[in-house]
Order: structure tokens, then sequence, then C-alpha cells
């Protein structure tokens, strides 16, 4: 990890969740998210010392384990203060909630009792919502970006755009090609929300810094609209069980799913997006012989394989 300075006091730690670092009043200092596990706290403690900076909070996107992993430590080591948002704060406090809905909500396997998806457990000292904030003596404007999780929130400091993981970066995008999400539905839309931002940064959940990011929103709502079109067009042939879809929707998208936890990541996700159409009118759910089946409502295409969703 190194300090990578982009406007004024605002700085970011790349990595493989990035993290970002602020600099306040009387040499304090605030990190918003804190990487993947207890050796990031450990690397990100090493660069407050070694500033001389004391951290006075964490400010929290969402509760996955690869953006919280490190709070437990830190705060055990600095005492410093937790901003989550609503939802995602249960989480945070309680690891299993989110394994558990991965796993259908039921005992999860061991397999997803990983760092990336359960961090260790660490309180929540304050629920963010829409309003601003001070932090260290710093404005922070929270901006509520739903969809990745039903909370999850980015943050603008000193007009740098903290997004989180509802906006995909160009490798994502590339490697991942479907990209996790809660809803379908609300990641649109928060997708739609943030062109409405003017910010001179963009630090997202992953990759590198932007100083734009209209045509990296396009990509992501394109990938989207690509899997939803894949499933609406191979349902108009027939009813089909969800495993079939998902078949389906990987083979379209060149995805090889190699283990468990590459399937529980791709599996709800492609739930949210059954849900999302069927919500919308566009596709039915329906039990026959015992078994849950989708079927589409009005005609569409063929659903040509392709390796590139987004």
């Amino acid at each position: 990890m190194h300090l990578q300075q982009l406007v004024g006091n605002v700085y970011c730690l790349p990595g493989a969740s990035n993290v970002g670092l602020v600099m306040g009043e009387a040499r304090q200092a605030f990190l918003i998210d804190t990487g993947v596990g207890q050796r990031s706290g450990r690397q990100i403690l090493r660069i407050l010392e070694e500033q001389g900076l004391a951290l006075a909070a964490i400010l929290n996107t969402h509760g996955h384990g690869d953006h919280v992993g490190g709070n437990a430590y830190l705060v055990a080591n600095t005492g410093a203060r937790i901003y989550a948002p609503v939802h995602d704060s249960v989480v945070l406090q309680n690891p299993l909630w989110g394994t558990m809905c991965m796993f259908s909500g039921a005992d999860p396997l061991d397999e997803l009792r990983a760092p990336r998806f359960a961090a260790e457990p660490c309180r929540a000292d304050f629920v963010v919502a829409e309003e601003p904030l001070q932090v260290a003596g710093v404005s922070v404007e929270p901006v509520p970006l739903p969809g990745h999780t039903a909370s999850h929130t980015g943050y603008i400091v000193n007009d740098v755009f903290f997004t989180g993981d509802i906006l995909a970066g160009e490798e994502e995008l590339e490697k991942t090609v479907i990209s996790y999400a809660y809803s379908v539905g609300r990641r649109l839309e928060s997708l739609d929300k943030l062109k409405g931002y003017e910010c001179a940064r963009y630090v997202l959940g992953h990759g590198t810094v932007h100083d734009d990011i209209h045509e990296l929103i396009e990509r992501n709502v394109a990938q989207v609209q690509n899997v939803l079109e894949c499933i609406k067009a191979y349902l108009t042939k027939g009813d089909a069980e969800t495993s079939r879809i998902f078949e389906v929707v990987c083979s379209h998208c060149g995805l090889q799913v190699r283990n468990v936890r590459e399937y529980y990541l791709l599996y709800p996700t492609l739930h949210a997006f059954l849900s999302h159409l069927s919500n919308s009118g566009q596709i039915t759910p329906a039990v026959k012989d015992n078994r849950l089946v989708w079927s589409a409502k009005g005609n569409g295409g063929a659903c040509a394989p392709t390796r590139a969703c987004g």
C-alpha cells in the first residue's frame, strides 16, 4: 500500500480494494473502507503512524468483507468510530448475515466463511443517511447508491467521489463480466444518479482512479441490459428453471464457474436479475411438478453467445 494524493487533503491507498484516506484537523484522519482482512488493517495503521496521523473514524461504503476487513483491527488499535449505512451496519456487527444471504438464508458452507465474504465483526457507531457529515473537521457528503447492497453509499470529500462498488471498473467488467448486485433495478437507478455528479476525481471500489466516469457508467448499464435481454430472449423459447437460466447466462457471457465461492457470487446476482424482470412484469415464476420455473411475457429474439457482456 502507498499514499496517492488526489486533491488537497484527500488520498487513496490503491489495492485489491481501494481505501480512501482524508487528513483532517489536528493531525486527525479518517478512512473510507479498510480493504480485505487484518493484513490490510495492519498496513493502513503503519501508514497512519508514518504520517503522524491519529485515526478518528472509518466510513464504510457497504458491509462486504473486502471493504470492511480492516475495521476490527483498526478499531481495536485506535478506537476509531465506525460510520456505516443502515442495512450494512447490521452485517458489520453480524457478518453471518452476509454469508447467510449468499446461501439462501441457511447456515452457509464453510467455503463462504472467508474474509472476503465475512470480515471480523465490529461495532457500528453511527448510521449514515443522506445528511452531510463533519468528520475530523472535514465536510463529507454521503450519497446513497443502493443496488450492490440495500444501503450501499458513496462519499464525496473535497470534490473526490468514492463510489464504492456500485460502479465496476474496466478490469472488473472484463474479468467478472457480471457484477454482483442485490437489486438490479436499484443498481440501474444508482448508475443513472451518478450521471448527475461532476467531480474532480472518482475512486472506485476496485480499479484505477478516474477523472471522468460517464463512459464507464454506460458500459455498466450495457452490461446489465445485456444479461436482462439474454434471460428474456431465452425464456421466449419456453419455461426454464433457475439452474438452466444460470447455465445459459454463463454460456452467453463466456463464463466458467471454477469453485463454490464464484458460484455463490453469481447465483444471488442471477436472482436479482430474475426478481427485477418478474417485479417489472416481464417474466413470471410458477411452481410446476415441484419445480420453480420462469416464463416470459411477450416475444423476444434469440440469445446469441458472446464473450463480452459489458
